[in-house]
């Protein structure tokens, strides 16, 4: 073995003198010569070290993820072994080092045999990764057959990572030890990495969904419970939720997905379509340290039980003690039962206070569940935007596509609706928004029902969401023929039922205009914007803001900045969603005594929060 590493280094050396081409044959292999030719053809210098340090993914990738798992349990099971172990990509860099010698660490660190730096052929000539990419197959290397000087004194075994179907080789595995230490088992432990990382890939995917559906079985065992669970593409659910009414099951679909999303995995009290209430509460699944999935659990909720008369009252006045034990545990019991209740009407007053919160919910549900929703309400109320922000939370590189019905003549076989459908892109999401549907007339209305029918047969059909700019829908406009294409209608609501956010709104509209200079709102200013009606909703709130960083550019703006029209007072009636905010609101100071604390925590929303409503209600009370 001695004479044939310095028969290999002896052709080697006479290879890089010479200059010429060198017969494949004797000593040294037909595939490691034709790495030599092309490491000399790209002017590698075969004594100094050229890697070249290429940066880290900013997401790590899927294969990085299962080879660091892999590599972490081979070696917890054989610290001793000897050597290092080494992912590349299939472009030669280096993204993922395990090592098991401390001496050999050192030496691949003085090479730059590091995560993060190109080691292709062009780089430091041929190595064993280098060579079984060039030829698609599993590779050893030993030491004197390195083009490098400084690579002789290793040995490598690299095994190819196969990708799924149809695609190109997803990564290198090299087991790389000191050529002393050569073995002819590295090649084989290579391929069964390799093999074990590209099990753990084909797994990933699944390995979600596997974590929920344990989540899902271990809850499901308590009899009689409704279980929902999702792990964002997919729902399931147990044999007492399916004996549910089919929009039962839809609401309690909708608050998994819109809980996934959303993160919230409080307890709330549900009222289903067909009558019945139901206590439900939200789990979160993780895996690995991250959220991939939801369990909800539920059941219908307790009836309300005459009380009984307490054991004080009903001795008093009576010498004859009870017969039976007191049952400590029926009042427990009992208190819990104030408690949960108490909750309950906590998240009502919440969802009654913030009409915006229940209308996200929705969108929410419907994005990840594929449903065409169409979202009504008055113009300038952010529909589109309610679109945009949680699709993109829900699908980062997905599509929007907007279209202005307003101007819509396309028809099928238009130069409009071929070149939307060649660009699709089956592998990425994509959201059509029908923008402004209440300008339809009968004849585009027609054009665009026709227009929509293809979408349906696509195999990944595109998210469908129309925007009518009224409060509420009417079947006899031309645009109601387009309502058998929705499956749900959410009313977004005004910015004036929105006062609680109308500071956060315009903070961030102010960020968006404004760029990099400073620029804030004042207290006072917010209480301004959160007394003006504002009958052009979000629209108007952006004219406002503008007008303000033409006069003011920079600094803290005042009252004196607004425009006079935010100033002016409009006498107006409640409308029905007003007056039930404002019932609520009154009856929670009265059962708190005036307390304003107590009240808020009542009504399940911030104290600064109750005391604007105070005010835009001119409610009055004594403290």
């Amino acid at each position: 073995m001695a004479s044939w590493a310095v028969e290999v280094e002896a052709t080697r050396r006479g290879f890089l003198s010479a200059g010429g081409r060198l017969r494949a044959g004797g000593c040294v292999r037909a595939e490691v010569v034709a790495s030599w030719e092309r490491s000399r053809d790209c002017d590698v210098d075969p004594d100094r070290i050229m890697a070249r340090f290429l940066g880290h993914h900013r997401d790590v990738p899927l294969l990085v993820t299962c080879a660091d798992d892999v590599f972490e349990e081979f070696l917890a099971a054989n610290a001793d072994a000897g050597c290092s172990l080494i992912l590349f990509d299939a472009r030669g860099v280096v993204r993922a080092r395990r090592d098991s010698d401390a001496a050999l660490a050192g030496l691949l660190d003085g090479v730059l045999l590091v995560p993060g730096y190109g080691y292709g052929e062009r780089s430091v000539g041929s190595t064993a990764a280098s060579i079984a990419v060039h030829e698609e197959r599993d590779v050893a290397l030993r030491g004197a057959e390195h083009f490098h000087a400084q690579l002789t004194c290793l040995s490598e075994a690299a095994a190819l990572v196969p990708a799924p179907a149809g695609e190109p080789v997803a990564g290198v595995v090299d087991i790389v030890c000191h050529d002393g230490d050569h073995s002819v088992l590295q090649l084989p432990l290579a391929r069964m990495l390799a093999a074990r990382i590209a099990e753990r890939m084909a797994g990933e995917p699944f390995r979600r969904t596997q974590a929920m559906l344990e989540r899902f079985a271990e809850r499901g065992r308590h009899g009689g419970e409704w279980v929902v669970a999702t792990d964002g593409e997919y729902v399931v659910t147990n044999g007492a939720t399916r004996n549910l009414a089919a929009e039962d099951q839809r609401v309690l679909s909708d608050l998994v997905l819109s809980g996934l999303v959303l993160q919230d995995f409080a307890h709330k009290h549900v009222d289903l379509p067909s009558g019945r209430c139901g206590e439900v509460g939200l789990e979160a699944v993780h895996l690995d340290g991250q959220l991939c999935g939801v369990v909800l659990g539920g059941a219908v909720a307790g009836t309300r039980r005459v009380e009984e008369q307490s054991e004080s009252v009903r001795r008093q006045g009576s010498h004859v003690a009870p017969l039976g034990r007191r049952d400590y545990a029926k009042d427990m019991r009992g208190e819990n039962a104030q408690r949960e209740h108490a909750e309950a009407r906590i998240r009502a007053n919440r969802e009654l206070l913030s009409p915006y919160l229940r209308a996200r919910q929705e969108m929410v549900a419907s994005i990840r569940q594929g449903r065409n929703h169409l979202l009504i309400g008055e113009p300038g109320v952010g529909k589109r935007s309610l679109l945009v922000s949680q699709f993109r939370a829900a699908f980062p590189s997905g599509r929007v596509v907007t279209v202005d019905c307003g101007s819509f003549a396309g028809e099928p076989g238009s130069d409009d609706h071929e070149s939307w459908l060649s660009d699709r892109d089956d592998n990425r999401p994509q959201a059509l928004l029908l923008q402004g549907m209440n300008l339809l007339d009968p004849v585009s209305a027609r054009r665009l029902d026709e227009w929509l029918r293809p979408l349906v047969a696509l195999p990944i059909p595109p998210l469908v969401v129309g925007c009518v700019d009224t409060p509420s829908v009417d079947a006899t406009r031309p645009y109601g023929l387009l309502l058998r294409h929705f499956h749900q209608v959410t009313r977004i609501p005004a910015l004036r039922y929105r006062a609680d956010e109308i500071g956060d709104i315009a903070l961030a509209i102010l960020r968006r205009f404004s760029g990099r200079r400073s620029l804030r709102l004042s207290h006072q200013v917010i209480r301004v914007l959160e007394g003006y009606a504002w009958p052009g909703n979000i629209s108007e709130l952006e004219d406002v803001l503008r007008y303000v960083l033409a006069r003011k550019p920079i600094g803290e703006v005042q009252p004196p900045d607004l425009p006079q029209l935010c100033f002016s007072a409009r006498a107006r009636r409640m409308s029905m969603l007003e007056a039930a905010q404002c019932d609520a609101i009154i009856q929670a100071l009265y059962e708190s005594g005036g307390n304003r604390y107590k009240a808020a925590a009542m009504l399940g929303i911030a104290r600064s929060s109750l005391y604007r409503k105070i005010d835009a209600f001119g409610i009055s009370y004594i403290a």
